[in-house]
């Protein structure tokens, strides 16, 4: 029994050891991907129009996302988007959602998810697929809407209706 716990410890102590270097690798990433945030941020906040109805900026990993604070149905946002040469906001996964409902002040946005009446079906707004799994939401979203985001939810409505908008955009690489 005593051979045994002390076995275990020795193992415990050599994966310990083992995780040195990757928990050195991970603060470097996590350095690295902070400079690249500083400096994207820099590289687009000087060259961000400041015409009225832009608030900013905010970027994620290698994504960053322009929030358009004046209100627009779903195809005006998606046009307002397509001036600053970007589309809709098309959100990859779950801890994007998380990251961008964190960034909401308040009321709604519109994102890149609509009804395709023609193939009877959500689809984002570059018809590629998203790990943002909508089926286990337990959202009831009917068909002919778009979808808008909020602090809390994610939620179908009238394409009609004004919201604020959220544009995206993958970084192709980093300022420096």
């Amino acid at each position: 029994m005593q051979s045994d716990i002390k076995l275990k410890e020795e193992m415990l102590r050599n994966k310990s050891i083992d995780c040195s270097p990757g928990e050195e690798l991970l603060e470097s990433l996590n350095r690295e991907q902070n400079r690249w945030y500083s400096e994207t941020k820099t590289d687009l906040d000087s060259s961000q129009d400041t015409g009225t109805g832009v608030k900013h900026w905010f970027c994620y990993g290698t994504k960053c996302f322009y929030f358009i604070m004046s209100k627009n149905t779903w195809s005006g946002c998606k046009q307002t988007c397509q001036h600053y040469s970007l589309p809709l906001v098309k959100i990859e996964d779950e801890d994007e959602l998380k990251f961008l409902q964190f960034q909401v002040i308040s009321d709604s946005y519109w994102i890149g998810l609509s009804y395709d009446k023609k193939k009877k079906q959500w689809a984002w707004i570059d018809n590629g697929p998203s790990k943002l799994d909508m089926k286990t939401r337990k959202m009831n979203f009917k068909p002919g809407g778009c979808i808008f985001l909020s602090k809390t939810r994610l939620e179908d409505t009238n394409c009609n209706n004004s919201y604020f908008c959220i544009c995206g955009k993958k970084l192709d690489h980093f300022p420096g």
